[in-house]
């Protein structure tokens, strides 16, 4: 048997976005079976819309694009750190992923991260007072070597930067890593180990692009 966990955020009109200079998410209906005989929608998208996944290119104009990346990059083993709760702005610790999954971890692996943020979605402090990264967070998963790292926030730096240096992130993208952000439904999947599955739209020359994000895992 197989249990299959779906992490991606619901795409829809009036959800939250990062603001300028990414316009706001919109789907209109702009065919009808009355008046056309059939129904179809448009889109207004753009890169960072609901969950996505990101390239190093977001930051580094020479870095590889999301269509340089293999599938094989897409589909591999991945565990869940289950923190506690994080309230309004509080930082995530290199302790607390150490001992939520530092015995299991290997190299290569992808790390989710669980902060129960995701119940904020759509809410109106979700991006400007979310949970954060320590950076001895990051240097611990830099030093681990997390292939993928998957976060149910919307932003790995703390929001209330106003200089748009993004230092973790750039230190993250050192190497050619990727990020999947901002993940749901992450407490409903203990620590794992899954199998994770995240193939965004197949657009050339863009540096990340809306995904759909699946874990499952196969019982013997």
């Amino acid at each position: 048997m197989r249990k299959w966990l779906d992490l991606t955020g619901k795409l829809e009109n009036g959800m939250w976005n990062y603001g300028e200079p990414f316009p706001d998410i919109a789907i209109e209906q702009v065919a009808s079976v009355k008046t056309h005989g059939y129904v179809g929608h448009a889109f207004r998208l753009h890169s960072l819309a609901g969950t996505y996944l990101e390239t190093a290119n977001h930051l580094f104009a020479d870095r590889e694009k999301l269509s340089d990346v293999g599938l094989e990059r897409m589909v591999l083993r991945a565990w869940v750190a289950q923190l506690p709760d994080k309230a309004s702005l509080e930082p995530i610790r290199a302790d607390e992923l150490e001992a939520a999954v530092g015995a299991l971890l290997e190299p290569g692996d992808a790390l989710l991260i669980a902060t129960g943020w995701d119940a904020h979605w759509n809410l109106p402090d979700y991006i400007e007072s979310c949970p954060f990264f320590e950076a001895g967070a990051m240097d611990w998963i830099v030093e681990n070597d997390v292939s993928l790292l998957g976060v149910d926030i919307p932003s790995i730096e703390d929001p209330r930067k106003t200089s748009g240096e993004m230092p973790l992130l750039t230190h993250y993208y050192a190497k050619d890593r990727l990020l999947a952000a901002p993940l749901v439904r992450l407490r409903e999947a203990g620590s794992g180990p899954w199998t994770l599955a995240i193939l965004p739209l197949n657009i050339p020359d863009v540096c990340a692009a809306p995904c759909r994000a699946i874990l499952y895992e196969t019982s013997k």
